[in-house]
């Protein structure tokens, strides 16, 4: 009998790990897709400087959270999404918006199949 109690204690941990790793990488995903947005509205605007500030700190932050990520889902999905946020301030200029408008629509993209890979699963 101890034996099937401590089967669903286990069983509930690990749901409950997989639930909050679900919503840790929604919510960061979530939060990457809206930065980007940001940035890439600022750029727009005209505002330059703040939009490669934006663009620097959402790839800090990417950087930052890929430890994690890397536990949960496959570690070249995150290293491409790191290189292209890398690369993204160096086209923050006027004569460079299709560049930009490209490389900001591809990172939206890789923030997506990193999403996809970890909830594809359930």
């Amino acid at each position: 009998m101890n034996r099937n109690w401590y089967a669903t204690i286990l069983l509930a941990v690990l749901f409950l790990t997989l639930y909050g790793a679900g919503i840790y990488l929604d919510r960061n995903v979530q939060a990457l897709t809206q930065q980007l947005d940001t940035a890439y509205s600022l750029a727009e605007a005209g505002n330059y400087r703040q939009a490669q500030q934006v663009y620097e700190e959402t790839a800090e932050q990417s950087s930052q959270s890929s430890t994690v990520w890397m536990l949960l889902v496959r570690r070249s999905l995150v290293d491409q999404l790191n290189q292209t946020l890398a690369t993204i301030p160096s086209y923050v200029s006027a004569g460079n918006m299709a560049d930009l408008a490209v490389e900001t629509s591809r990172a939206r993209a890789q923030a997506q199949q990193i999403r996809a890979s970890f909830f594809s699963w359930f």
